[in-house]
């Protein structure tokens, strides 16, 4: 049965050996549900336990080069202090008119194919929706097997079941990460984060099911 949903879920603060970190607040609030049409998102805050849907035979995942560069424009359209409307649209990108501008992070290849990627296409393979799987490393681990091995970093992970097309499941996933700047979520947070030097972007689809994974990367300042 197809569900037309989609979850957010976070790295819930960034990752720091040895140091608190903090973000700063942000001015000219905008708020609000995000909606496409009349679908609504669902936010799901993640901590240590990932939501498990019911089991799936293994899928033939396909990899979405093009959304993952879309993923970017809206990351950084937000980043930089535009704001993302409904449509997509990015308005006053570069101002700071939004919220504290911020330099756009670069799209880091190795990371995106490396550690971004895979962990997408586990996402859909488990029909998991999280930053955990059970028997598998957790995210500082997946990059440092990998050869990154900053210790400041985070993540961002939405998922969609039966929700349109992949470009409609990122639409959604970025304006409900965007709609937490009033509260000062934890998605809005890696975000905005000054800290953050790149990101690492996959997207994977397989069986209606698409998985878009932010994996922020970086020295603390």
């Amino acid at each position: 049965m197809w569900r037309r949903v989609v979850c957010v879920g976070l790295e819930p603060y960034p990752r720091v050996m040895g140091a608190d970190t903090s973000s700063g607040q942000a001015s000219n609030m905008k708020s609000g549900p995000a909606r496409i049409g009349s679908l609504s998102v669902i936010l799901a805050l993640l901590l240590a336990v990932a939501v498990v849907l019911p089991a799936s035979a293994e899928l033939s995942v396909a990899r979405v080069g093009s959304a993952e560069k879309y993923a970017l424009s809206l990351l950084n359209c937000t980043r930089t202090g535009g704001w993302v409307e409904a449509d997509g649209s990015c308005s006053e990108r570069g101002s700071g008119a939004h919220s504290a501008y911020r330099k756009p992070l670069p799209r880091h290849s190795g990371i995106s194919r490396k550690v971004a990627w895979r962990w997408a296409r586990a996402l859909v393979n488990q029909n998991v929706c999280g930053h955990v799987i059970a028997g598998r490393p957790e995210l500082g681990t997946r990059l440092a097997r990998r050869g990154f091995r900053f210790s400041y970093y985070g993540e961002n992970v939405g998922c969609g079941w039966g929700y349109g097309s992949v470009k409609d499941v990122i639409l959604a996933t970025h304006l409900a990460m965007q709609a937490e700047q009033s509260s000062g979520g934890g998605h809005w947070q890696n975000m905005k984060n000054a800290g953050y030097k790149s990101v690492g972007i996959g997207v994977a689809t397989g069986k209606g099911t698409t998985m878009v994974v932010y994996d922020f990367y970086g020295k603390r300042r």
